[in-house]
């Protein structure tokens, strides 16, 4: 009988729910793609959960542990009634709860994040490095991994956190507080100045104010009970905007364009990457390993991923494809299952973990909306689709298994021709993007390196590394190619994803490039789609989507708009 465990985080943001059977994993379901709402603010994963039993077809007496990517004893999250077991059977079940609760192990937060990489990247040991927002109590870990026991063998408080660094840096900008991918965007666009409050170290990092490093107080009362991120960042942000304010223009963005804040986003991009520079050296100096895996919401930004695996000191740089807190259900789990010796730990070479769209319902959908269809095979979809996109046509395509985490990767995905800049005007007016933001390629693997000029490594697997495309490429394709020359590619492996790369490779023929373009199949405020009726609502709504490939179906708005096979 398979022994199954379900990993979840728990709603402060980003929740999510994994199931793991025999210590393998079957199903990873965030919960803002099912309950529709951007990163799931303070909702717990009860739809997630739902999802993941429904989807391997048990309820939840099936389960012989539920693991949380959080351990809040000691903190004063502790006595929260929420997290008793009557609590968490609500939170996790809502009215489906079990008679009898599983036992519920919690796992520290930035554990489950260690595991989330460590056991899923295919190495009997590797240096680890988490950094995010904050954990309980800690924002950076450092540490190693053999042989499946992780040691995080130091940590830096939450006053020392580069997410909230960066996070308080892109709200300055006027982005807000899930604005640092914005942030990272315009800093190709400025020259650092230096002058943040972040300094590279011997021995990693330091956060300063005054010359002092940055302490803030612990939280309490009502504000303690509202979770890390809103108990600490209060009191880190006033710390260092004093410092932001050295900065041109010398005040916190409020309406104007952002690209007078250029300089300000490079300095702070530098200052981050610096930073992670500095740990990942002193941890090659104290562990003699190959590897570095790195998770935590820090390991998102793309820019600094790109450093790393050009200039870190380590072999390999891994990065799993839900770094973020919607990742520590998975880490929590798999901690919980080597601890019950069911350990069987996979590399995770894909990212194909969610819940599929299935020929019934896609044909359902669509005629919900009265749209037409015409159901092709798999080369006829592929031939049909890259001469579309060929001939100018701008393609939602959302097919089989959804992927995980926060980046599109060719299963829920809005696609173009990267020869045509326009395209990328095209697609930030379709998702309600500064014209200024850049798109990314999805690439044939086995030619990334005719488009890249330098390495971009396994995260670009997950499109979590950027590097700089090559010279003679960048008039060929300028829709996929950012100020600074970079792109953010995206290694598409022909044996993890095969329609996807038979389109591409298509595409290649018809139009003598292995790549196009491909951004999130989402509208402004909204998380990537996730079901049919998602896809379909959002192409009637995205009236400039030219045509949606759902499944096995070619769907348009009217017969005349549909291309023949």
């Amino acid at each position: 009988m398979t022994r199954y465990v379900l990993g979840v985080n728990i709603g402060f943001h980003d929740s999510s729910a994994a199931l793991l059977g025999d210590g393998a994993l079957r199903w990873l379901v965030e919960q803002e793609r099912v309950s529709r709402r951007k990163h799931a603010l303070a909702q717990p994963p009860v739809e997630a959960v739902r999802a993941c039993l429904d989807a391997e077809g048990i309820g939840p007496e099936s389960l012989e542990a539920i693991a949380v990517g959080w351990d809040f004893s000691g903190t004063p999250l502790a006595g929260n009634r929420r997290f008793t077991d009557e609590g968490m059977r609500t939170l996790l079940f809502g009215t489906d709860a079990p008679e009898t609760m599983p036992p519920i192990r919690w796992i520290p937060h930035h554990l489950a994040h260690a595991a989330s990489t460590c056991y899923v990247n295919g190495e009997p040991e590797a240096a680890v490095l988490v950094m995010d927002g904050a954990g309980e109590t800690q924002s950076t870990s450092v540490g190693v991994a053999r042989d499946g026991e992780i040691k995080l063998l130091r940590e830096w408080p939450v006053s020392q956190s580069l997410g909230f660094f960066y996070t308080a840096a892109s709200k300055w900008a006027g982005f807000g507080d899930w604005g640092t991918g914005k942030l990272m965007g315009l800093a190709a666009y400025g020259r650092p100045q230096g002058g943040m409050p972040v300094r590279r170290t011997g021995e990693g990092y330091e956060i300063s104010v005054d010359g002092a490093p940055l302490s803030i107080e612990g939280p309490s009362g009502r504000r303690a009970a509202m979770g890390p991120l809103m108990a600490y960042f209060p009191g880190f942000e006033a710390a260092v905007r004093p410092s932001f304010c050295g900065h041109f223009p010398y005040q916190e963005r409020q309406g104007e364009e952002p690209i007078a804040y250029a300089d300000f986003a490079a300095s702070a991009q530098e200052a981050l990457e610096e930073a992670v520079l500095g740990l990942v050296a002193d941890l090659r100096e104290q562990h003699d390993v190959p590897a570095l895996a790195v998770a935590g919401g820090v390991a998102m930004n793309c820019t600094m991923i790109g450093r790393l695996v050009r200039e870190s000191p380590f072999e390999r740089v891994y990065v799993p494809p839900v770094p973020t807190d919607a990742g520590v259900s998975l880490g929590a789990a798999l901690v919980v299952a080597r601890e019950a010796g069911r350990f069987a730990p996979q590399p995770l070479d894909h990212a194909y973990w969610s819940t599929p769209i299935g020929a019934d319902e896609a044909a359902a959908a669509a005629s919900a909306e009265g749209l037409v269809v015409r159901r092709l095979d798999g080369d006829e979809l592929a031939r049909v689709t890259a001469r579309s996109l060929a001939d100018g046509k701008i393609v939602a395509w959302a097919r089989g298994r959804g992927e995980v985490g926060q980046r599109a990767l060719g299963t829920r995905s809005i696609l173009a021709d990267p020869r045509n800049r326009r395209n990328l005007e095209r697609l930030n007016l379709i998702k309600g993007r500064e014209m200024w933001r850049p798109v990314a390629p999805s690439v044939l693997g086995e030619r990334i390196d005719d488009l890249m000029a330098t390495p971009v490594g396994e995260p670009a697997r997950f499109m979590l590394a950027a590097g700089t495309v090559r010279g003679e490429l960048r008039r060929s394709v300028p829709a996929v190619t950012h100020v600074d020359g970079s792109a953010r590619p995206q290694y598409v492996d022909r044996a993890t994803n095969p329609g996807y790369w038979s389109m591409i490779e298509e595409f290649r023929h018809v139009a003598g490039v292995p790549l196009v373009v491909n951004t999130s199949l989402n509208l402004a405020g909204e998380p990537i789609v996730h079901s049919a009726a998602d896809a379909v609502s959002t192409f009637v709504r995205g009236s400039d989507l030219d045509l949606l490939v759902l499944d096995d179906l070619v769907v348009a708005r009217s017969e005349t708009e549909l291309p023949e096979p």
